[in-house]
């Protein structure tokens, strides 16, 4: 009898256009929207050819950066995962410090030294 494999994809992910994965469009495609959002904002607040360059400049470098972070593995890995681990390390504090929660002592209602002592004070008080 033949055996037949069925794929599984378990260590690798399919591919949906281009040979890309589906993780490495949606990266691309957000650098792309974000890059002419940059674009359009930058050559409206900057006036001339001056505008004009900058803006080309800031969306072209938005792009290079979503492509590099989506097509950039590292140890089997992808990028964004590692920036994750990064921004992680750097928010986590280097000591812990332990201090115990401080209490209040209160006096005890029940106790009847101090009922007496105050009925005492009350009547002294009371008699001036």
């Amino acid at each position: 009898m033949k055996k037949e494999e069925f794929p599984t994809f378990l260590n690798e992910q399919p591919t949906v256009i281009f040979g890309r994965t589906g993780r490495e469009l949606l990266i691309i495609v957000c650098g792309i929207v974000a890059s002419y959002t940059t674009w359009g904002s930058v050559n409206g607040a900057i006036p001339g050819i001056g505008g004009q360059v900058f803006s080309g400049f800031m969306a072209a470098l938005i792009v290079l950066a979503s492509l590099v972070i989506a097509l950039t593995n590292i140890a089997s890995r992808p990028l964004e995962e590692w920036i994750v681990v990064w921004l992680t390390y750097v928010v986590m504090p280097r000591v812990y410090m332990y201090q115990p929660l401080e209490e209040e002592i209160d006096e005890d209602p029940n106790d009847e030294k101090n009922d007496s002592q105050r009925s005492d004070d009350a009547d002294a008080l009371e008699e001036d």
